[in-house]
């Protein structure tokens, strides 16, 4: 049986760095949290957050050591120990990141 991981299209790399992430709530309201990466790919990146985005939200993303600011959408989010939750979030609109942008900063 094939894990979860086994199917992502690109190998994601560790990493941990701080990520503003800001959002929508179904009020329409603005959110903002301060997330950790976990590890990121071209196409995505995994999170570590205080708060839960709903599923399939689009969020906005803000990593200055990763040199990535931009748009993604929220594909899975799963409640952790405590009160922190693991957030899985696509890349939209053209967003990619690559590991030389990384070295870069």
């Amino acid at each position: 049986m094939e894990t979860r991981h086994d199917l992502r299209r690109q190998n994601r790399q560790a990493c941990e760095h701080q990520v503003t992430v800001i959002w929508r709530d179904a009020q329409g309201e603005n959110k903002f949290a301060t997330a950790r990466a976990v590890d990121i790919s071209k196409s995505g990146i995994r999170l570590q957050m205080p708060e839960a985005p709903p599923l399939h939200t689009y969020v906005t993303l803000r990593a200055v050591k990763l040199g990535l600011v931009g748009n993604a959408s929220v594909r899975y989010c799963l409640r952790k120990a405590g009160s922190k939750y693991a957030v899985g979030a696509e890349f939209t609109a053209g967003l990619e990141w690559t590991p030389e942008e990384q070295s870069a900063h």
